[in-house]
């Protein structure tokens, strides 16, 4: 119909006004979860704090090679600093978590900081004028056993925050969005800063990220967890049979993370399209995302969080057996979106485990455990194993041990199941004033 020769504006239909109806319900139920956590006071303040100190994270390992390789024309001298810091950090934050829990996050991360940031600075300007060997490992050593675990202390402010129910979930779930972020944005921010300012760039950018982000993070003291006076001998997390298996779950995660991106690389360049390595991990790291912020939407309702690791190690298993098997890039965006989909609730799900199996004196431990031994191992070791596969067998050997690590999780996770008992901990309510953790109590006969 037409007024003065002009259409008449065409009204929204019943059924248009349902569906944009339904639309908003799916997207407010995909959005509250994480509404609400980051509603807690100083949440969304110390969350960011933590992002801003944990970017490093995902800049350093790619900054020492950009560096080095630049400085003197070897890749190898840079693979061996690279390895020297990671294997440093792996071995060294655990223990570093333990003083935080009994010492506090302010006087333990103030300290090592007064050491990291200096070693790193260091090492940069040992690289620049052509310092010995000696000296460059002993440096990268130093910055490495002192890199702050970042994502273990904010996890760890987020269970003092909500405790143990279905909003921390939510606020791991939220988490892992950011650490998603984090290894999206790092390395591409390294390389531009190598390329466009120095080779030196994306280290000191590092160093001044870490300071800035640790020094907002301690500020705020409203979240720190609170300091856990022992009275009985307590053996170290490590020992916890709970963790151990959590631990060794992460390894195996850690293994698909790393295979999957060397032999992406190999993959593409077989193919004759390097290039499209990028959009393969791309999509990948997206399909990540949208997991760990479905999973963490998602009410499980009765469903046990043990069972909740279970399904998301199964369809880890189920998506990465293909990656062998199919061949061109539009197949490999394919599998790498749904394996991107299944490592979210695992993720998750670990990092939620480990705050019912471990006391709440050794939580900042036993998530350092899993995040950067655990993590970091898998991903260090099977980068290596990838490398040599792919040399002598090609790319699809490579992905083979992708497939192999999907597997692995989900078979640790089945033989898990049978010492991971949630139910058996006492929940980690935001702690009232108490001089001491009840839980240190010896147990009831």
């Amino acid at each position: 119909m037409h007024l003065f020769g002009l259409p008449c504006p065409q009204h929204p239909t019943e059924h248009e006004f349902v569906a944009d109806s339904a639309t908003l319900s799916i997207v407010r139920s995909v959005i509250t979860p994480y509404t609400d956590v980051l509603r807690e006071p100083g949440a969304l303040r110390f969350s960011l704090s933590a992002l801003i100190a944990r970017l490093p994270l995902a800049m350093v390992g790619l900054g020492i090679v950009l560096l080095v390789s630049a400085q003197r024309g070897n890749y190898a001298t840079a693979g061996i600093l690279t390895g020297s810091y990671v294997v440093a950090s792996a071995i060294a934050t655990p223990v570093a978590a333990r003083f935080v829990d009994r010492w506090g996050q302010r006087s333990v991360v103030s300290l090592i900081m007064v050491v990291h940031v200096p070693s790193l600075i260091g090492f940069v300007f040992a690289v620049l004028n052509n310092g010995p060997m000696v000296a460059l490992i002993a440096l990268a050593v130093l910055a490495g056993a002192t890199q702050p675990a970042s994502g273990s202390l904010v996890r760890a402010r987020w269970i003092h925050a909500v405790g143990t129910t279905d909003r921390l979930r939510a606020a791991f779930a939220w988490e892992s969005i950011i650490d998603e972020v984090i290894f999206v944005t790092g390395p591409p921010l390294a390389t531009i800063l190598a390329i466009v300012v120095a080779p030196a760039a994306p280290l000191l950018a590092a160093a001044l990220l870490v300071l800035t982000g640790t020094v907002l993070l301690l500020s705020h003291r409203r979240s720190e967890p609170p300091i856990h006076v022992v009275q009985i001998a307590r053996s170290p997390a490590w020992r916890n049979i709970g963790l151990i298996w959590l631990t060794l779950i992460m390894i195996a995660l850690g293994a698909v993370f790393g295979s999957l991106e060397i032999a992406t690389v190999a993959a593409t360049q077989d193919l004759g399209v390097p290039a499209a390595a990028g959009l393969v991990l791309a999509l990948y790291a997206a399909g990540s995302l949208i997991g760990g912020v479905l999973f963490g939407a998602w009410n499980p309702g009765s469903t046990h969080p043990v069972r909740q690791l279970l399904l998301g190690a199964a369809v880890l298993a189920v998506v990465t057996i293909p990656f062998p098997i199919v061949g061109g890039v539009l197949p490999l965006s394919a599998v790498a979106i749904l394996a991107g989909f299944a490592v979210a609730p695992v993720l998750i799900m670990t990092n939620y485990l480990v705050s019912t199996v471990v006391p709440e004196s050794q939580l900042t431990e036993g998530l350092a455990w899993v995040n950067t031994t655990g993590l970091g191992a898998g991903v260090a070791l099977s980068a290596a194993a990838t490398g040599a596969l792919i040399d002598a067998a090609g790319p699809r050997a490579g992905y083979a041990l992708t497939a192999g690590a999907g597997v692995a999780t989900l078979l640790l996770a089945l033989t898990a199941t049978r010492f991971i008992h949630p139910g058996e901990q006492t929940p980690h309510d935001p702690p009232t004033k108490q001089p001491t953790d009840p839980r240190l109590s010896p147990p009831a006969p």
